[in-house]
């Protein structure tokens, strides 16, 4: 179990690589970037919210597919965003769309 102290929010750090993967995933997926900001959110206040890859300091956050809305653009895949962090920041390593997303 964690404990984390009432009003502690860590300082979301985007890496190079995750920054460049985001620009690319953006343009086809707009809604992606909902998914980020909701993200961010989420992880600042709580980085357990993730699942932790192993015994590894990776742990990732995935979505569930987006499917096509009538006034939305077209449905993408799941994705899955990669990250680490301390009791100061959450780092944003990568993400990913994916076939076949983590089950629950």
């Amino acid at each position: 179990m964690h404990a984390m102290l009432p009003g502690k929010m860590r300082e979301i750090v985007e890496e190079p690589r995750f920054a460049d993967e985001l620009a690319a995933l953006i343009p086809n997926a707009p809604r992606a970037d909902e998914f980020i900001e909701g993200a961010k959110w989420v992880l600042s206040r709580d980085p357990f919210k993730g699942k932790r890859i192993g015994n590894s300091r990776v742990w990732f956050l995935p979505t569930e597919e987006m499917p096509q809305t009538e006034e939305g653009p077209p449905g993408i895949l799941p994705i899955i965003l990669y990250y680490t962090f301390d009791d100061d920041y959450v780092n944003f390593l990568s993400i990913q769309e994916t076939l076949y997303p983590p089950k629950n």
